[in-house]
């Protein structure tokens, strides 16, 4: 595992490319070589095996800044999550035959400036195995540190009894057909939402990637558009005062209802709804248990 692996030399090319076209960012901010040489170290700490020696890293991509560059998150979580790094992230998996349990998740958060994790006040790359926090959405292992051997699978677990999908039909998500495991699920655009002084006050769980075009229909949802709340057996949507607004369409009734912030309680959710959140069209279901607590296993990510 060395800088002339294919996949990691476009890497940085693409995030050199990116940091010249970015207005708020300069290599004071993020250093390409820095990070593809924090990948490959993260990777060699963190590789653990599965089973009869299969090799698996972390999905849990964090890139990390100081709370003082709070302005930068926007800007670095529009890099990390684009299409192409985690296309190449992948490839270079692939590559490797590194296999991971869940899909590929990228992570912007600030940190207090006395964090070793930004010493040089940069953005910092690593990798990290999903905490107790994430066992409703994320497949979780076990670990034996000292031999880095993989002892136990823990398969996700819902909070709540009934599960549902959200797929979007016409806009660009971090994680298209999102399966609903827990009690409230917040969607807006960007994952990390922080204040002025760079602590986070929300983070998004759909989330809609932020666009270059003004047009694009994932630029028209809010940064704290809405959220699904499950309670006594239904799924509430609630809008947080979103600047473009939501509509439920009912294809069972062929009406559309309207979700405002008067409605303090949302508007119940019906398998089949058709949710527009501004311009974007998102799809609501139901959703066996069994989708998410099948036996886990590894799997190698697409490189395509």
């Amino acid at each position: 595992m060395d800088f002339n692996n294919r996949h990691l030399k476009e890497m940085e090319s693409f995030l050199s490319s990116s940091l010249s076209q970015a207005s708020n960012l300069t290599e004071d901010d993020l250093d390409p070589r820095e990070i593809i040489y924090q990948l490959i170290e993260a990777i060699k700490q963190n590789t653990c095996f599965y089973g009869d020696g299969i090799p698996c890293v972390p999905n849990l991509v964090v890139v990390v800044i100081p709370e003082t560059k709070a302005d930068r998150v926007e800007d670095l979580e529009t890099i990390f999550n684009r299409p192409t790094f985690l296309k190449l992230l992948s490839a270079f998996l692939y590559s490797t035959q590194l296999r991971i349990f869940n899909p590929l998740f990228v992570d912007v958060q600030t940190v207090s400036k006395g964090d070793s994790r930004v010493m040089y006040r940069r953005a910092s790359l690593g990798l990290e195995w999903p905490r107790p926090e994430l066992a409703s959405e994320q497949i979780r292992v076990e670990i034996n540190y000292r031999n880095k051997q993989i002892i136990n699978v823990i398969p996700q677990t819902p909070e709540i009894p009934q599960l549902a999908r959200l797929t979007a039909l016409n806009s660009t998500v971090y994680h298209n057909r999102y399966v609903i495991t827990k009690k409230c699920v917040r969607i807006g655009r960007l994952r990390t939402i922080v204040n002025e002084n760079g602590k986070m006050i929300r983070r998004n769980d759909f989330v809609f990637a932020h666009q270059d075009s003004p047009e694009d229909a994932s630029n028209s949802v809010s940064r704290q558009h809405a959220s699904i709340v499950y309670q006594h057996g239904i799924f509430n949507l609630i809008d947080h005062g979103s600047i473009n607004g939501t509509i439920i369409q009912r294809l069972r009734t062929k009406s559309q209802l309207y979700v405002t912030p008067q409605h303090v309680n949302g508007i119940p959710l019906e398998d089949g709804d058709m949710i527009r959140f501004g311009s974007a069209w998102v799809n609501f279901e139901f959703v066996p248990k069994e989708v998410v607590t099948r036996t886990p296993v590894p799997f190698l990510p697409e490189p395509n």
